[in-house]
């Protein structure tokens, strides 16, 4: 008799908006775990060399980064005018099943300037994850990040129609726009305004 055992990561997402502790929003899928992504652990599980013991790599998950861009965007005319463009210029044409996808589409700021491409160095386009729970059985963990009332929507964007996320290991750079990502979703368009709270639940199941 054989005996297939096989190990497939699951992923969990949960975005809730909150404005003063109520719940005025929210969004839940089950995105991808991108070829990045499937690279990043088969070279986090292993050894480089054993004499001397080299590492491949030793970055861990700490971002999440948001953005406007995929195919489920559905406030086109909000998001391909001002002041979206030319601050976040591109194309809406990721799916969350393509799992070529290295990078958010359309990203957006978390903090920084309003103006459009070269970006000011200054600028944040990653949020640093707050928390991180790990689950019962102890093959899950949640990474939690709370993007609060004045971050991504703040200045001359006062809505902005978020419609993709990715999650990032430490060797991004929260202040370089487009970084590659190890997993990735797009949802229907959830606008976050400087009056609501957006917390992500991003839960990783093996």
């Amino acid at each position: 008799m054989k005996i297939v055992d096989t190990i497939e990561v699951k992923q969990n997402l949960k975005l809730t908006l909150y404005e003063r502790g109520k719940i005025v929003g929210r969004r839940e899928g089950h995105n991808i775990w991108v070829d990045l992504g499937r690279e990043y652990l088969a070279e986090l599980i292993c050894y480089s060399s054993f004499d001397p013991d080299l590492k491949v790599r030793d970055d861990r998950v700490k971002y999440m980064g948001l953005g406007i861009g995929g195919t489920r965007q559905l406030a086109l005319p909000t998001a391909n005018s001002a002041p979206m463009v030319p601050a976040y210029a591109g194309t809406n044409d990721q799916t969350d099943d393509d799992r070529t996808v290295s990078e958010v589409e359309r990203p957006v700021r978390v903090s920084g300037s309003e103006s459009g491409y070269p970006y000011p160095s200054g600028d944040v386009w990653l949020g640093t994850i707050g928390t991180v729970e790990f689950g019962t059985p102890p093959t899950e963990v949640t990474f939690v990040r709370i993007f609060r009332q004045i971050e991504v929507s703040y200045g001359s964007f006062l809505s902005v129609p978020l419609s993709e996320i990715g999650l990032f290991t430490s060797a991004a750079s929260p202040t370089y726009y487009k970084n590659s990502l190890v997993a990735y979703d797009t949802f229907d368009t959830l606008s976050k305004t400087s009056a609501v709270n957006l917390r992500v639940d991003w839960t990783i199941r093996f």
